[in-house]
This record gives structure tokens, sequence and C-alpha cells, in this order.
């Protein structure tokens, strides 16, 4: 008997030392080829928690002041126009909270000044679009963008890294062409009215590049992951991992830990790549984004811009597990399209302990009148799925919608016959 409790004593330290090792990740994946032609100078990639599945991006400067949403194996679900806003060097783009707790906003960084000739930089803060995989390709345009300009305390500077911190909301601007890398604050909340003055709050240095024996500092992307416990950094030739402790600032981070190199495959059409991000739930993975056209020793090459995935192969330590725990998750249904039934997925979380919650699950034709109540009744928290059958009703465009309490999302799906 005691020999059987030391046994699982051992193997239980074993999970944990494990879980809070260094994780490890898988080779990479070509997901897909970029269908919209668009999205031929991607610089920046977020992941949508709000919208499993859908993935934003961005062009470079001299584009068009547009943003981007596919899924994850490339398709085009559209494309959205940010109304009276300049695409002067957009650079990165973060997702994460903002003012209104219960939303999620989208970050666009317009920090880039390749000749350190802009004193005023811009990123432009927006919530988040709604959108669907599967959907018809939207076309839309994006009001009430709200502008938040900011200079630096040392001299203009050029940066391709905007990164948020999901616990405190501030944003974070990680320099490029310095030979210690500089970090930058905007501390929320942010003001929309008067230039900022960033602060800057460490420099620090990365491992030598394996290639030259010495740090290769052109940072050209980053994430921090929803959970705020990890960071990446991308450079043109390495991907730089640090693991972020509960009682530890982003910035402490950065400055006191050397960073793990992720894998990484630096093949020609990524020789220029400039977008990375985690993916926020499932095994917790990091895409990166290549370019249409790379200038690889003076020549201009053509590629086709490709979706490329790093499963993570480790254990997910408890800490992600339980995040994931404690969310609102209302899925997309699988199939979609569908004929004639599909099945609707959703997570209650555990953030009320074992009391039971009224949960609604309702469906709406296109021009929002009700079709029918799948669902109405109290449920635990927990992981649930229910079908719906589309035999009675016309081919088209449905919405459903989720409610549990002050929590309310909807999701798009398309009944085919």
């Amino acid at each position: 008997m005691q020999k059987r409790k030391f046994l699982l004593f051992m193997i239980s330290c074993s999970l944990l030392i494990l879980a809070d090792n260094p994780p490890e990740f898988g080779p990479r994946v070509s997901k897909g080829v970029v269908e919209n032609n668009e999205i031929d100078e991607a610089s920046g990639l977020v992941a949508s928690f709000k919208n499993i599945g859908v993935l934003w991006t961005h062009n470079d400067s001299g584009n068009d002041n547009k943003i981007f949403a596919l899924d994850t194996i490339g398709k085009n679900l559209g494309e959205f126009t940010l109304n009276n806003i300049e695409n002067r060097d957009w650079e990165d783009i973060a997702i994460g909270p903002g003012p209104d707790a219960e939303k999620s906003y989208l970050y666009i960084g317009d920090i880039g000044d390749n000749e350190a000739q802009y004193t005023i930089k811009y990123i432009y803060r927006f919530e988040e679009p709604t959108i669907s995989v599967g959907q018809t390709p939207a076309n839309e345009t994006i009001n009430n963008v709200e502008k938040i300009s900011f200079y630096y305390p040392d001299d203009p500077r050029d940066a391709e890294t905007l990164m948020i911190d999901p616990a405190t909301k501030d944003l974070y601007i990680v320099g490029k062409r310095d030979s210690k890398i500089r970090l930058y604050r905007l501390q929320y909340p942010q003001s929309t009215s008067i230039n900022i003055l960033a602060e800057k709050v460490t420099e620090f240095t990365l491992p030598n590049d394996p290639e030259e024996e010495k740090p290769f500092n052109y940072i050209t992307a980053g994430d921090i992951s929803v959970d705020g416990t990890e960071i990446i950094l991308k450079s043109y030739r390495n991907i730089y991992y640090w693991k972020k402790d509960s009682d530890k600032s982003i910035t402490e981070t950065l400055l006191l830990n050397t960073p793990e190199i992720l894998p990484f495959v630096n093949s020609i059409d990524e020789t220029q790549s400039e977008a990375v991000c985690w993916k926020p739930y499932d095994d917790f993975g990091y895409y990166t984004l290549s370019e249409e056209k790379v200038n690889y020793n003076g020549i201009t090459l053509d590629f086709p811009a490709n979706l490329y995935y790093y499963k993570r192969t480790s254990i997910i330590n408890s800490v992600k597990k339980n995040f994931l725990q404690n969310k609102f998750i209302l899925e997309q249904n699988y199939p979609n399209p569908f004929n004639p039934t599909t099945e609707i997925k959703y997570q209650i979380p555990a953030i009320r302990g074992n009391d039971n919650a009224n949960v609604q699950l309702t469906i709406y034709d296109i021009i929002g009148r009700e079709v029918v109540t799948l669902l109405n009744q109290q449920q635990k928290p927990g992981k649930y799925a229910v079908k719906f059958d589309g035999s009675n009703y016309t081919s088209g465009i449905y919405y459903y919608r989720l409610t549990v309490g002050n929590f309310m999302e909807s999701k798009k799906m398309l009944l085919l016959k």
C-alpha cells in the first residue's frame, strides 16, 4: 500500500514537472494557401477567441485600410474597411480586452517607420466583428474606430510588434532596429484625446542566433497568449518563447528570463514573414503566415501566401485548462453548410460553482424572426451539444443564439438543400 501511494505521488510530481517545463511543438504543417489574393504582404496575425476558427490579418504599408478574416485553412471569410483611417505603415495586429469588459477588441499598430521620420505613431482600436467559419465572405465597413496617438521618449523609431496584456490591458510595442531590444508600454486606460508619451520599460537581449553566433534583433511580430502566461516574439529567422509566471509582469519576464527558441522553418517564402500568433484553444499551438512577394538576393519572387501551424505536443498545464473552463464558448455548428442536420456545441463556465444556470439556445432566420427554441432549461457548468434538424425549413442563412444570464452570443449557419 505504501509503495502504491509513493508511486502515485511520483507520477503526479512527474506530470506537474512536465506540464511546467518549456512546451514542445511539432513540425511545421501547411494548413493551406491563403484564398484571398489581396493578402499579399501580411504583416500581423491574430486568432479569435470570440469567433472560434477565425484569424485576422492585414497588409503592410501603402495598402488599403482593410483587415481580412480567414479560417484556419486559409479560406476567405471577408474584408473590413476601417472608415476614415489611413494605412501609413500598419505593422502588427493584437486582440484582447478593452473599454467594455464583455467585448473583444482588435488593435492595429500603425507603428512602422523605416526612416525614423514620424514622431507620432498610431494604434487603432475597435470592437472585433462577429463572423462565422463557412459563411459567405463579408465586405463591410467598420465605423467608430478609436485612435490612440503616442510618441516615444527617445527618438522616432521603427517597430513591427504590438501586443496586449490580457490581464492589465496594457499595450506593448517592441522596437526593431536596436542592438538591445527596446520595450515600450502604453498603460491602460489609453487616452484617445491626447498624444501619449510611451513608457520605455526595459531593454533586453536575445540568445545568439545559431547562424551568426550573435543576437539577431529584427523582431517582426509577437503575441501574448489569451491566458497571459506565454509570450512569443518572431524575427526573420527565429521564434522566441517566454513563460510568464503569475507573479511576474511582461517587462520582468522579457528582461529576466532567457527565452527558448521554438521550431520555425525559415523557408524562402518566410524569409520576410512578419506574422505569428497563438491559437487560443485546443492544443494552444502557434500560426505563421508567409508573404506572396519575397525579395531574395535582390530578386523579387512570387509565392502563394501560406498559413502554417506548429501544434503543441506537450501536456497543457493546469493554468490553461482552468482558463478554458472559466470561459463561455459557443462553437461554430458542424457541419456548416448542412443538410438537414447539424450540431451546435457550447460550454458553460465553472465560475458559478456548481449552481445551475438557465440556458437558452434559439434559432432565428435572416431577418431576425424566431424560428425555434432548441433549449430553455437549467444546466450545470460543462460542455454540451445540441442537434438542429432543418428538414422542415427552407434553404438559407440562419442564426443561433446562446443566452446564459448576462452572456449572449450569436453565430451564423447555412442550410443548403
